[in-house]
């Protein structure tokens, strides 16, 4: 079994074949029978009729029209190769997710991880939360494979200081989805340089490089005054962002609305910022690594609240923004946090820590009134996994904590 797994580290081609493995398994996942999905609305077949909806929908409404790139690569594949719209969804959407997966691994190894660790990461990305349920309601995801591909070469350009490079793919990735620019306040806390970059003062950096950092703004800017004016879409837009605040009173509704909201950033974020307090609190991390922490927090502290006031927070793929910095370096971070997690002796101290296993049972029993029982009466996560992913999730996340509290930290 070992030499199997080495072999498969030296084989050159495993990492895009284990990214289209995980594509397959997710698209597998949404066209299960009894799963209700953009995809299929509970059967085997393509929802065609819907799926073309959520194309037009794209088309004719302002805040979504703006973004043009998506649709435009489903009406092209659709066009060129004759088929229905459903088709070319499923085609341009899922083949997107799969490379968002091989550039995690790409820019994983830029960042100098083992190509071990660059494939955990890749795993890691695949079974979160909002990329495993990327096309289930209320996730709804549709630009965002595109704006991943094109922020996580902006991000591999930007490692590599190819500054021409990086101005068109962040541009174009404004141009995919706006919020794009909530990532550059935290672009300016990696200027200093990363672990395969002569690492510097910050405020020198700044001076020379944040005029070319901050230009994707300008160009999208624009772009998107010609758009506005071109598509006559100013009143539409006005009326958009004037009506922004009714999604945070829906947000708040109800105690359905509130646990949904809650439930959504947990299972979104929860995790990652879950590891990521274990490793401030550990001491000599390398500088490089904490700034990307510092990126990921500095995201989050903006994106969060605004999410919450200004769209649905049950569209948890909204919150998963922050984790592009999360994602290509999760074992470089958070590796010896997990490694106790596969080791046969943390088990076997388990059972014969009575307060240990008395506490994560209290947890655990706590968890599944909350996910199978709780959760479901309040008409929530119906026809999908989500009870069982947050049930996996919480379980795993306090099997850690108990391993932490009576065990403690060990290298």
């Amino acid at each position: 079994m070992v030499q199997l797994s080495r072999s498969l580290l030296l084989w050159r081609p495993f990492p895009y074949v284990l990214a289209l493995i995980c594509t397959l398994f997710i698209l597998g996942i949404h066209m299960l029978p009894n799963m209700d999905s953009m995809l299929n609305e509970n059967n085997t077949r393509i929802s065609h009729v819907f799926l073309q909806s959520q194309i037009d929908y794209h088309k004719e409404i302002a805040p979504f029209a703006r973004r043009p790139l998506t649709t435009l690569l489903i009406e092209t594949t659709r066009s060129i190769l004759e088929v229905k719209a459903g088709y070319a969804f499923i085609f341009i959407n899922f083949l997107l997710l799969g490379l968002s997966g091989v550039l995690i691994y790409r820019l994983s190894l830029i960042l100098k991880a083992t190509k071990k660790e660059g494939l955990i990461n890749m795993m890691v990305f695949f079974t979160s939360f909002s990329i495993l349920f990327a096309f289930f309601p209320p996730v709804f995801t549709y630009d965002e494979p595109l704006q991943y591909c094109f922020l996580l070469t902006a991000f591999m350009a930007f490692v590599r200081r190819k500054w021409f490079w990086y101005v068109i793919l962040f541009s174009l990735s404004l141009v995919a989805r706006e919020t794009s620019i909530l990532l550059l306040p935290a672009f300016i806390l990696l200027l200093p340089g990363t672990q395969n970059h002569p690492r510097k003062k910050l405020w020198p950096n700044l001076k020379k490089n944040s005029l070319i950092i901050l230009s994707p703004i300008f160009f999208y800017g624009c772009y998107i005054v010609f758009f506005i004016y071109h598509q006559r879409l100013l009143h539409a837009t006005h009326t958009e962002i004037a009506s922004r605040y009714s999604c945070f009173l829906e947000n708040i509704e109800s105690l359905k609305n509130i646990v949904e909201s809650v439930v959504s950033i947990f299972i979104t974020v929860g995790p990652f910022l879950y590891f990521t307090y274990f490793y401030l609190k550990r001491k000599n991390n390398d500088a490089w690594q904490n700034s990307f922490v510092y990126a990921f927090l500095l995201t989050l502290i903006i994106n969060t609240p605004l999410v919450f006031m200004t769209a649905f927070a049950r569209e948890s793929r909204l919150f998963a923004l922050p984790l592009l910095f999360i994602w290509p370096m999760f074992m470089q971070l958070f590796g010896s946090d997990m490694k106790p997690l596969f080791i046969k002796k943390t088990y076997q101290d388990l059972v014969s820590n009575w307060r240990m296993l008395l506490l994560l049972t209290t947890l655990t029993l706590i968890s599944f009134i909350f996910c199978f029982v709780y959760y479901p009466s309040l008409g929530l996560g119906a026809n999908t996994y989500f009870s069982e992913y947050l049930f996996v999730v919480i379980f795993v996340l306090s099997f850690h904590y108990c391993k932490c509290k009576f065990l403690g930290h060990r290298k």
